[in-house]
């Protein structure tokens, strides 16, 4: 009897261990969430045109050197799986070459391609390119990267303030922040806020927002 009534302990302590919220939070996996975008602020009155060797391009774990919030030992840094693919800047400048458009948003589908599915998409833009030929750059990048990554996976917008936000663009993303000052001092703080908003939303389980405004 004495034999059986320590089986049974045995079981239920292990039972109990099993169930408990720690072990339960060690075993989850993480959400996994890509990370791409262009960025540049064209002015069509400008008669310059912008090619690719003007974009400061980071593909992979280079992009993580862009943002401190994303620091190798940074909180953030531990609440995903990473999949950075790539992210490209310009300093203010002319139109942007349909070539240069191409080949990158090319690029960056290939490699988004590479690791699916995903839970979530942090997509940083600028919010005010144009490019030779295209009406909304912005809203033709990011039905693209919908064509690729599917409806589920929640897309997080980081853009300047006065960006384009387009019908496309309000269409296929889920959450959109903007910077608030203008000199955009608050530029890298934006894009955190972009970031933790989506981990906030994939952790909660909340997922994407029933309404859009």
């Amino acid at each position: 009897m004495k034999k059986l009534a320590f089986l049974s302990i045995s079981t239920l302590v292990i039972l109990v261990l099993a169930c408990s919220p720690g072990a339960k939070k060690e075993n989850s996996e993480l959400p996994r969430v890509a990370i791409c975008g262009l960025a540049i602020e064209s002015s069509t009155f400008s008669p310059a045109i912008t090619h690719t060797e003007a974009f400061r391009i980071r593909r992979g774990d280079e992009i993580f050197s862009y943002y401190p919030f994303l620091d190798e030992n940074s909180e953030n840094r531990k609440r995903a799986e990473w999949f950075p693919t790539m992210r490209g800047h310009a300093i203010p400048g002319g139109i942007v070459t349909r070539a240069a458009y191409d080949s990158l948003v090319k690029e960056t589908l290939a490699l988004l391609k590479t690791n699916l599915p995903y839970d979530g998409i942090f997509f940083d833009i600028h919010g005010a390119m144009s490019v030779v030929g295209l009406d909304d750059p912005e809203g033709d990048f990011i039905t693209k990267i919908r064509e690729v990554v599917g409806k589920e996976p929640v897309i997080s917008t980081s853009m300047d303030l006065h960006g384009n936000v387009t019908r496309r663009l309000a269409q296929h993303t889920d959450l959109i922040t903007c910077y608030r000052l203008a000199p955009h001092e608050d530029a890298l703080e934006s894009k955190q806020r972009a970031l933790e908003n989506l981990l906030d939303r994939l952790e909660s389980g909340k997922g994407k927002p029933k309404y859009k405004a």
